[in-house]
């Protein structure tokens, strides 16, 4: 009897205690994560909104470009690192990241990575469009008298220093899976490094180009694709020094899950592959019609 009424209480208690929480508006744990109202979105949405006005009024000669470009500029980056600092938040400290998000968060990443493969898509359809129609009209590509980058000096580098650094971050990604976190502090800071040296390498490359971004379908074809792939270059070695900072921090320890780490090693795959096309289609393939050694 005793037993009986003790269950009857249990019961009644979880009953009760449904349905206060039922009726005062509490929403009950699940795997997924609703997120909290945030300004960020809004704000990065309006910060890169004006920096595409900026440029476009720099295009055409506008008025108060810099300015505005200055002041969209902080907006973007002060409203990004604001929204990334409350992801962190909720990954390391709130535990919002359970299985069933991280699986949710990979499929969006590889769907963001498949939208940036078409990105760059379209600049190569331009590229060879306008490259294979000047040589079956029996024209050259490049046009004369445009002298194309040689790929066998700072271009090939590149090359190398990305390959490197693809290794380099598949070992740092190793260490970071075992959680050790000293392990994973050497090859993720030489990553970092290969990407400023691979930026500075190609800041020269343009500098001693003998044309420029106006000079007709060429230049521009080859400073949107080459430029392009620079931004990635640029945004994976911020990426790559943010999760360095993290591991710092003991960020990626167990039990704490490392999606972040895995998505700049995902982003970063990607740029070392994307440049591999572009090395050999960029700066092979005209320097080898310029020459006189036909590659298509």
């Amino acid at each position: 009897m005793a037993g009986l009424m003790m269950n009857l209480n249990l019961i009644s208690r979880f009953e009760v205690g449904n349905f206060s929480s039922s009726h005062s508006g509490r929403i009950p744990r699940t795997g997924y994560h609703l997120v909290d109202p945030s300004p960020w979105p809004i704000l990065v949405s309006a910060g890169v909104m004006n920096e595409a006005a900026s440029f476009i009024s720099f295009v055409h000669g506008g008025s108060f470009t810099m300015v505005n470009f200055i002041c969209a500029t902080v907006l973007l980056v002060s409203s990004f690192y604001s929204w990334m600092m409350d992801i962190v938040s909720e990954a390391t400290y709130l535990g919002c990241h359970t299985s069933i998000v991280a699986r949710g968060l990979k499929i969006g990443f590889s769907l963001f990575l498949l939208s940036e493969a078409f990105f760059f898509v379209g600049f190569f359809w331009a590229w060879f469009a306008s490259g294979i129609g000047n040589l079956s009209s029996g024209y050259m590509w490049p046009p004369r008298p445009i002298i194309p980058v040689y790929p066998w000096g700072a271009p090939l580098f590149n090359t190398a220093v990305l390959l490197a650094s693809g290794a380099a971050v598949t070992w740092a990604h190793r260490a970071v899976a075992i959680h050790d976190r000293e392990e994973t502090m050497i090859p993720l800071g030489l990553c970092v490094l290969a990407g400023v040296v691979f930026l500075r390498f190609q800041v020269g490359e343009y500098k001693a180009a003998s044309f420029t971004i106006s000079d007709g379908v060429y230049g521009s074809c080859f400073y949107m694709l080459t430029g392009l792939h620079g931004s990635h270059v640029l945004g994976g070695t911020v990426f790559l020094a943010a999760m360095w900072i993290r591991n710092y921090f003991y960020h990626f320890m167990y039990p704490n899950r490392h999606m972040g780490m895995l998505f700049a090693v995902w982003y970063w795959h990607f740029v070392d592959v994307i440049w591999l096309v572009v090395f050999v289609w960029a700066y092979i393939w005209p320097y080898k019609n310029w020459v006189g050694d036909k590659l298509l």
